[in-house]
């Protein structure tokens, strides 16, 4: 170099892959809900994160129901059955935000608790939102105003840094809800899990757990906010997603989860992700 002569020296560079890229956003808000809030539940093919301020939720997913705190959150994966009510007396302060992912990890629903900078940095990004995006409903993201194109970009990797800190902290294990009911959904849910590509009704369910079938619906409208038989639906269509994914065809994956009748799998598919199989298969990848 000190030399005068010209050295070709070539670097082969380390490569880094993404661990998180969020593609889309559907919905972002920050809302207080009253002491006898309750929000029936659902299933949709997106991310959903959901982080308490303050105060105090009951959440169910999956099979699980557990309590988050102030300043604790959970990442319910696509597809993942989730609900929340107010706990404890308070009126919770939380944030949710929705979106799309192309690389996200290999997870189930993911609990941690954000460092204190973390959820500051949450709720400024929140605050900022409306001077970003055109804002539908109140909640609703439905596209980068003009010339907001870099700070849009600027708040998604925002939110990117915050999953992948929480990506680096192992996973808090947060207080499970020990109600006899809450111990009757996780019951009954082990059990439609393990029996999920046979078609079951609700008394053999019920013989299957020794409960009543009275105490199988009251358990369902309690956590679940629909009836037995709908969640045992969901849940098949959720499997048939994840085997569709894995390269089955759809009457494939349609016989794995119990229907002998692919017109129907098909009625309840699209009642479920609000698409066709196939149109599901050609537009979507699940992440």
């Amino acid at each position: 170099m000190g030399t005068g002569m010209k050295n070709s020296v070539t670097l082969k560079g380390c490569v880094v892959e993404k661990c998180i890229r969020i593609s889309s956003l559907f919905s972002a808000f920050r809302q207080v809900f009253g002491k006898d809030y309750y929000f029936s539940g659902e299933t949709h093919d997106f991310w959903e994160l959901v982080c308490v301020v303050e105060g105090a939720i009951g959440v169910t997913a999956g099979e699980d129901v557990f309590l988050l705190e102030t300043g604790q959150a959970v990442l319910h994966r696509p597809m993942e059955f989730h609900s929340f009510w107010s706990e404890k007396d308070t009126c919770p302060d939380i944030i949710v935000v929705t979106f799309a992912g192309d690389i996200m990890p290999a997870m189930k629903e993911w609990r941690f608790r954000p460092g204190k900078k973390d959820v500051e940095e949450l709720c400024a990004l929140l605050s900022c939102l409306s001077r970003i995006f055109q804002i539908e409903q109140r909640i609703l993201v439905e596209k980068v105003l003009p010339g907001r194109e870099a700070e849009a970009h600027l708040f998604v990797s925002r939110l990117e840094n915050i999953l992948l800190a929480a990506c680096t902290r192992e996973e808090e294990d947060f207080t499970r809800i020990r109600s006899a009911g809450a111990e009757n959904y996780r019951t009954v849910v082990r059990v439609l899990e393990e029996h999920v590509a046979q078609r079951l009704t609700v008394s053999e369910v019920a013989r299957m757990c020794s409960m009543s079938e009275s105490a199988i619906k009251k358990t369902f409208t309690r956590y679940a906010g629909i009836g037995m038989m709908a969640y045992f639906n969901q849940m098949k269509i959720r499997r048939a997603v994840k085997l569709m994914g894995e390269g089955m065809s759809v009457g494939q994956a349609a016989a794995a989860v119990g229907f002998t009748d692919q017109n129907y799998f098909s009625t309840v598919f699209k009642r479920t992700t609000g698409m066709s199989p196939r149109a599901y298969l050609s537009g979507r990848e699940y992440t």
